[in-house]
């Protein structure tokens, strides 16, 4: 197993055992009807820094276990089909985000003064937040595949 796989193991792990709490938590404060917008901000800085420290950790603990190693072609060829689907993805599930939140406001019955009620500022974003997040992980994932495949090519 190369080291850039090794890493995509960290990054995709990292990531799943963060954001899928945080989105799980952001999906439960929306459910409430409270405000949002203070426990969505402390939810995301704390989830980022989480997320910073396990991916740091772990690629210490992997640089200590086994050194650095030399990037090569196929690490370079991977890591670009891995970017290119999860550009592909990210474009794509951005604009279905954001053309939901229109279907969902088109299809919505009228406010009481006659007006269309549009999701708020912190629904959309975060929902467009679960794309990136989505379309990142869809990336390390690519890569893993990659790799995987080519080892029992």
């Amino acid at each position: 197993m190369s080291s850039t796989e090794r890493s995509a193991w960290i990054r995709l792990g990292s990531l799943l055992i963060v954001f899928v709490p945080y989105f799980l938590y952001v999906l439960r404060l929306f459910d409430g009807d409270g405000p949002v917008g203070r426990a969505t901000c402390v939810a995301i800085l704390a989830a980022a820094v989480t997320h910073g420290v396990l991916n740091a950790l772990g690629q210490f603990a992997l640089r200590l276990a086994f050194g650095r190693q030399m990037y090569d072609e196929r690490d370079a060829a991977i890591d670009a089909i891995s970017l290119r689907v999860s550009y592909f993805t990210l474009i794509t599930l951005v604009l279905c985000a954001l053309s939901t939140m229109a279907l969902l406001g088109a299809i919505t019955p009228l406010s009481s003064t006659g007006t269309i009620l549009l999701p708020g500022f912190a629904v959309t974003s975060q929902f467009v937040f679960l794309c990136i997040v989505a379309a990142e992980a869809l990336r390390h994932a690519t890569q893993l595949f990659c790799y995987r495949r080519a080892a029992f090519a």
